[in-house]
């Protein structure tokens, strides 16, 4: 039931789809994307590269590059896939990616054939206007949404968005999910996520919890793995990637919608935690 709640609360927005073959190698070094991928390998072998994982793609597997990450993709000559383009949000602002322990690659049933199928079918135009992530990942086109013909093509989408994305998650236990609810830490991440433009206190977190400050910090940090300070960091950061991506605001707007208090402070930490100055982060969306 608890991870019912939980799953029930992510929104799943598609973005693009279609089936597409390679008719050369081609080659796309560090992109950064604000939205996930999923790959369904039909034909051909190529590789991706997120950090120091080399993960190899063979026809009859799945992949799933979280949005944000930085990947490099090699295509080779004949390679046939479907790719599908979408974003999850969820109320809290917590990533998806945090709520569950995700694998890359995973193989693919006949089942998985025939749901890529099915939404290609009544998603048939959706295509990308350009196959370089560099010319097509631009502001116009990421903020352009899907508009569906009826409520049963909308439905019927996200209910297979949903079953692909659950092909993902790895079957351990996770206890995030179970205690979120049990300490009632949802309403505090929710706060966190439409506050990053002001100051927020640990004090006044904690009082939201009925909490001692150390009390709260030690339970927010065993459910998330981060002591609040650095989760509202990471979550500036996060904001500010975003923003970087997919808007042409300066960086003093960033700065002041993501409460940095200067500009070198900002560059400082952004590149901290992403490897990438700001100019070089946002260069990544072409």
């Amino acid at each position: 039931m608890v991870s019912e709640q939980i799953g029930e609360s992510l929104t799943f927005h598609l973005r693009n789809i279609a089936l597409f073959s390679f008719g050369q190698d081609s080659d796309y070094e560090d992109i950064i994307s604000p939205f996930s991928r999923m790959y369904l390998i039909t034909e051909g072998t190529g590789y991706l590269i997120t950090g120091n994982n080399k993960i190899q793609m063979e026809a009859g597997n799945l992949f799933l590059i979280p949005g944000f990450t930085s990947c490099t993709y090699h295509f080779g000559k004949g390679l046939c896939h479907y790719y599908i383009h979408f974003n999850i949000d969820q109320p809290s602002g917590l990533n998806a990616y945090s709520l569950y322990s995700v694998t890359n690659k995973t193989a693919a049933s006949e089942l998985d054939h025939s749901l890529f199928l099915r939404i290609l079918q009544i998603n048939p135009d959706l295509q990308l206007p350009h196959h370089h992530p560099n010319v097509y990942q631009n502001k116009l086109w990421l903020n352009k949404k899907v508009i569906y013909q009826t409520a049963s093509q909308h439905l019927e989408t996200i209910g297979i968005l949903k079953q692909l994305f659950s092909r993902f998650i790895e079957p351990k236990h996770n206890h995030t999910i179970t205690s979120l609810l049990k300490y009632n830490i949802q309403p505090i991440l929710y706060h966190i996520q439409h506050n990053l433009d002001q100051d927020i206190c640990v004090d006044e977190l904690a009082a939201m919890a009925c909490f001692s400050k150390d009390h709260f910090t030690r339970i927010f940090k065993s459910i998330i793995g981060l002591a609040p300070c650095e989760f509202i960091i990471r979550k500036r950061i996060e904001k500010a990637q975003f923003l970087l991506l997919t808007t042409d605001l300066t960086h003093s707007q960033i700065i002041e919608k993501t409460n940095f208090k200067s500009d070198s402070y900002f560059c400082r930490i952004f590149k901290k935690y992403t490897s990438y100055t700001p100019e070089a982060y946002r260069k990544q969306r072409g």
